[in-house]
């Protein structure tokens, strides 16, 4: 059960020159105890542990009356919500009685609410969107590195560090930190710009403003006092459509005729770059995370990995270029073990979105010297193939619909406010050729 009594903290450090101490309430449960000041200081004899009774200073019996009226009433407190505080850890406890009876507002600072919220998607396995929240988490403590008139370039390889088994904040980074209430619309605001001007993608601000908003919604549903703090809310998060550049037939078969040296990681992209078109534009995170035993009977089966879940299940036969890919590739692997040698096997789950992050950025450095030597002008990147395999198949005719279930989007509608421009597009084109006979 847990108990309270007033007392002295006679820490040495905590001592006066003029030998006082602080007096504080002591809170004692589940065999530890944490001080609560009274934010008074007195000499050993002000005090008379007895009565309760302050004396020897100015307004000696306010100060009595109040820490009597705080003892009695967190003790019937605690009394009356026993059952309830049972199940508590002390930091909760102490907290409690520090709002209700102390009315100190509790800190909830951003960074250490972070490592809360970072720490439960570690725990659901969700470490992509775990690094993209503190992503934006490390764009915040640049800007507050810029405000301090600090050098906001240098690079921010983490912010917390791990401590049995939780992340906490490193100490580098705790003057950096700030309250979660302080956080305010014109300080949000000039986050955004500040943002605007220094990243060179448009839609970086507002991925950064999303991921920093969920840690504070988080925050607001945990606290009682966050709840109604809300200052994101009014401020315009909304992402610019990257306009799809894809390729053409032609420029696939160029990519296909080219002399590459084997056994390079120019030609490893090309069959890799090859494989992600012919498997309907694969993500270049599901074809590095394809297993052994997912390869049978000539199909590749898979679950398409969404952000934090799985999402559609896909079974797709192989037609005769993947297969001869994938027979570059095979070399007696375990079914356990990966099929494309993209990611380590034994990479822990929590760094495979970083590894292949590494990876990601060597196949676009090789795919951009592919489009050179094939003579193609556009930049291909991992994105571009699923683009690609979408656009030939509208040219072609193929229903939206198929195309949709192909790419794996819940509704047809998420796949026009992808596409629709090129729908509208070849729809118009159609429509004037028949029209003006040309």
């Amino acid at each position: 059960m847990a108990t309270i009594k007033i007392t002295f903290d006679k820490r040495a450090d905590h001592k006066t020159k003029d030998k006082k101490f602080p007096l504080v309430l002591r809170v004692g449960h589940a065999s530890k105890t944490r001080d609560i000041p009274f934010n008074l200081h007195l000499k050993e004899n002000q005090y008379d542990f007895s009565t309760g009774k302050i004396t020897g200073i100015i307004n000696a019996t306010r100060h009595t009356k109040r820490t009597r009226k705080i003892y009695s009433d967190v003790d019937l407190w605690i009394d009356e919500h026993s059952g309830e505080i049972r199940n508590w850890e002390i930091k909760k406890l102490k907290s409690e009685i520090e709002q209700l009876f102390f009315k100190k507002s509790p800190s909830h600072s951003i960074l250490n609410h972070g490592t809360v919220y970072l720490n439960r998607l570690r725990l659901e396995e969700r470490f992509s969107t775990a690094s993209s929240y503190e992503d934006a988490l490390k764009a915040l403590i640049k800007f507050r590195k810029s405000l301090k008139r600090e050098d906001d370039r240098i690079l921010i390889k983490t912010l917390f560090e791990i401590k049995d088994g939780k992340l906490v904040v490193l100490e580098k980074y705790k003057s950096l930190d700030m309250e979660i209430k302080a956080m305010d619309y014109a300080f949000l605001k000039d986050f955004k710009a500040y943002m605007s001007n220094r990243y060179k993608s448009k839609n970086t601000p507002a991925i950064h403003l999303r991921s920093l908003q969920a840690i504070m919604n988080d925050a607001g549903k945990t606290y009682l006092d966050l709840r109604e703090h809300k200052p994101l809310s009014s401020i315009k998060k909304q992402s610019h459509e990257n306009a799809p550049d894809p390729l053409s037939l032609d420029d696939i078969s160029a990519i296909r005729k080219l002399r590459l040296e084997a056994h390079t990681p120019i030609w490893d992209t090309r069959n890799f770059l090859l494989f992600m078109f012919n498997n309907m534009g694969m993500n270049h995170f599901d074809m590095a995370i394809l297993k052994r035993f997912q390869f049978k009977d000539n199909r590749i089966k898979y679950f398409r990995k969404k952000t934090h879940y799985e999402g559609d299940y896909f079974s797709v036969l192989q037609n005769k270029e993947s297969l001869k890919i994938i027979g570059h590739y095979l070399n007696g692997q375990k079914d356990d073990e990966y099929l494309f040698p993209i990611i380590p096997n034994g990479t822990s789950p929590e760094r495979l979105h970083l590894v292949n992050n590494g990876k990601v950025k060597t196949f676009n450095k090789y795919a951009k010297r592919i489009g050179k030597l094939a003579g193609i002008k556009k930049k291909i990147t991992t994105y571009t193939l699923r683009d690609t395999w979408t656009n030939i198949g509208l040219d072609m005719g193929i229903d939206i619909r198929k195309i949709s279930s192909g790419l794996g989007h819940s509704s047809v509608q998420v796949t026009e406010k992808h596409y629709g421009k090129s729908v509208s597009e070849k729809i118009l084109d159609d429509i004037n050729a028949k029209i003006t006979g040309s």
